[in-house]
């Protein structure tokens, strides 16, 4: 009996040790990871990763004010940009719980001023497949001017209300935004409560998410908010140029830290706040990989709910792999789209899965080699910007597009023919024929053929 329970202990031991070396070294890659992004001034903000009831890893990574040397800590709050989003659909599901509102309703039951209103449903609304256009699209106003005022929801509306549909609803996925303004109105509808107040007594304060709240106008204090810093060049950053959020209400309005949105996150997992039906249909793909404010997109031949977000100063990410109950919340106070490679990069670190370490380069082109990769290329209709083409052109041993400059990427071969778009975070490879000429860019999985 005796052997038995020292052997019980020795096996405890033995675990515990065990546990504490793998996270010992999850920490070290996700660190070894992330360090040279901080380095080159790519990347500044908050990691943390959970599975199941452990937080695996947690980290801040370079400041949160520049010019006051402070450093991002674990309670720094970031805007979520898109990530808002997720916000937005669970509080319409909530109303809908509560009886206030059906997802096949159309929007002149709630919004009969609304000129569309009858063709849409609130379900097409949650999936963005709505067909209402973005504001500024029929060329009405300047959306980049008005993000620089305070805007309630009503103000918001009146920019896009008298819009044509960009297509009959249901038939297509347009991520415009304007949907989310008006999903956002309805809420202080029905609830007779500003959108943040509503989100604050019905999602926040009950998953006690304290450092998380709506942004309502420029003359708000928030506190341990970070400032916001874009690319500039190839290596250095400079101020990101300041908005008033409140004119991103309903889908780009939302500041939080990386442990309230892992709270949240939680909540769905353990089916809290709303009931496992709601949940499903949020999280249930209607369209184009498309939720109720979120992606529904595979990662590792693994199940993941995500979604990303990026805004002047600002870029997210945040997934949930539910089968493994693995949580990665990763938020920059950057405006470059490195939180989701990042956090892709975190899973596969977990999941014991290859992933990809980029060896980025300062050096600047030889001539022969810039002179072979500028010029025109030619992309089809399925690329971000259809039909488009792209310019690539050489400056003093740099490449650089319409959407910023190229960071050269070593791969152990003589030529660089890798590069990275800073801005997107996309990744870019020149393709050779036979004779050694460039032919074709791949941009990410998009081809585009060199015209001249």
């Amino acid at each position: 009996m005796k052997n038995k329970k020292r052997l019980l202990l020795l096996l405890l031991v033995l675990s515990f040790s065990l546990s504490a070396q793998e996270g010992k070294s999850i920490k070290k890659e996700i660190d070894l990871l992330v360090a040279p992004l901080v380095e080159t001034n790519n990347y500044s903000g908050s990691i943390m990763v959970s599975r199941n009831d452990s937080i695996l890893f947690q980290n801040s990574y370079g400041e949160m004010s520049r010019e006051y040397n402070l450093k991002n800590q674990p309670d720094t709050k970031f805007f979520l940009a898109s990530v808002s989003m997720i916000f937005t659909s669970a509080a319409i599901l909530k109303l809908y719980e509560e009886g206030k509102l059906d997802l096949n309703d159309t929007l002149d039951k709630h919004l009969p001023w609304y000129k569309e209103a009858s063709k849409i449903t609130i379900h097409q609304m949650l999936s963005q497949r709505s067909g209402i256009p973005a504001i500024g699209r029929e060329n009405n106003v300047d959306y980049d001017s008005i993000t620089k005022f305070t805007h309630d929801t009503k103000a918001l509306m009146d920019y896009f209300k008298e819009y044509d549909l960009l297509f009959n609803p249901g038939s297509k996925y347009n991520h415009g935004r304007s949907e989310y303004i008006l999903l956002a109105h309805l809420i202080e509808k029905l609830s007779n409560k500003s959108f943040g107040t509503y989100l604050r007594d019905e999602i926040f304060e009950p998953l006690g998410m304290e450092n998380s709240g709506h942004f309502n106008s420029e003359k708000e204090i928030i506190q341990n908010l970070a400032k916001g810093y874009a690319p500039k060049d190839i290596y250095d950053v400079e101020s990101a140029y300041q908005i008033d959020w409140s004119s991103k209400t309903g889908h780009a309005s939302i500041y939080s830290t990386v442990s309230d949105l892992q709270k949240f996150a939680k909540a769905i997992l353990d089916k809290k706040l709303l009931s496992a039906n709601s949940w499903k249909q949020i999280l249930t793909d209607h369209g184009n990989n498309v939720g109720y404010g979120w992606f529904i997109r595979d990662h590792l031949n693994k199940k993941r709910y995500q979604m990303n977000g990026r805004s002047p100063g600002f870029s997210s990410y945040l997934a949930i792999y539910p089968e493994e109950g693995l949580i990665v919340v990763v938020l920059s106070n950057n405006y470059i789209s490195l939180p989701s490679n990042i956090g892709m990069s975190i899973a596969a670190i977990i999941f014991n899965e290859p992933y990809q370490s980029l060896n980025l380069s300062r050096d600047k082109l030889e001539g022969y080699l810039s002179k072979s990769l500028v010029g025109n290329y030619q992309f089809d209709a399925d690329f971000y910007v259809p039909n488009h083409k792209l310019e690539i052109k050489e400056k003093e041993g740099r490449l650089f597009c319409e959407w910023g400059p190229f960071i050269p990427v070593h791969d152990g071969t003589s030529k660089t023919l890798k590069y990275i778009i800073r801005t997107f975070w996309s990744t870019i490879e020149f393709v050779e024929n036979e004779k050694g000429n460039i032919v074709t860019m791949m941009f990410d999985e998009h081809k585009g053929v060199k015209i001249d």
